[in-house]
């Protein structure tokens, strides 16, 4: 079992949150009866601002929040939404959980790394793409499901995917696609003899 360690960096680091973002920092903890619970929030904004969550983020953010870096570290370990490495601009993110793997979550995982031409955990060398298998993004009745940035896919193919690479690569805008949005082809199927039935 691979060790998960506090990140240091080779180089000197120095973070402090921008005057704008400082003063959002201030508008989320007042938002919290525990000054402590809006720690997750000020890690998001930090990651906002830096891309990711460095030692100096945790370092100065454990001083925000009067905890130790260590404190902040198990949090920063637990959650997948930080990230203590540089992302691509666009993070695709599939899920591999019990739903996901029995609709085909796998093979759609080898397709997107071929697709993209970069590994799971890695990102690719335009800093375009980046990939990550996580566990459950709660869409179980949406298996397969993908995540890029915040947007959720759901019942999604290789095809579908390959859509949504090409119109991002080119810049376009993506919806979300819902699974009320996706039939599958044996569903489409099932309407259409139900559709013959009743003429």
């Amino acid at each position: 079992m691979a060790l998960i360690r506090f990140p240091h960096s080779g180089q000197e680091e120095r973070f402090e949150f921008t005057p704008e973002n400082r003063v959002e920092l201030e508008r989320i903890i007042a938002k919290y009866p525990v000054r402590r619970s809006a720690l997750i929030p000020a890690l998001q904004l930090a990651q906002e601002q830096e891309g990711f969550i460095t030692s100096a983020v945790m370092q100065h953010v454990a001083g925000i929040f009067e905890v130790s870096p260590m404190e902040v570290w198990g949090v920063v370990s637990f959650y997948t939404m930080l990230k203590t490495q540089p992302i691509g601009e666009y993070h695709v993110q599939v899920c591999n959980n019990l739903s996901c793997a029995l609709m085909g979550a796998g093979r759609l995982l080898r397709e997107i790394e071929n697709r993209l031409d970069c590994r799971t955990g890695h990102t690719r060398e335009d800093g375009k793409f980046s990939i990550e298998a996580v566990e459950c993004l709660g869409a179980c009745g949406g298996a397969p499901c993908v995540q890029v940035n915040e947007h959720y896919f759901e019942c999604v193919t290789p095809e579908i995917m390959n859509d949504i690479f090409s119109a991002l690569e080119k810049g376009e805008t993506v919806s979300p696609i819902g699974a009320d949005e996706v039939v599958s082809p044996a569903l489409a199927g099932a309407e259409e003899a139900d559709g013959e039935g009743q003429g």
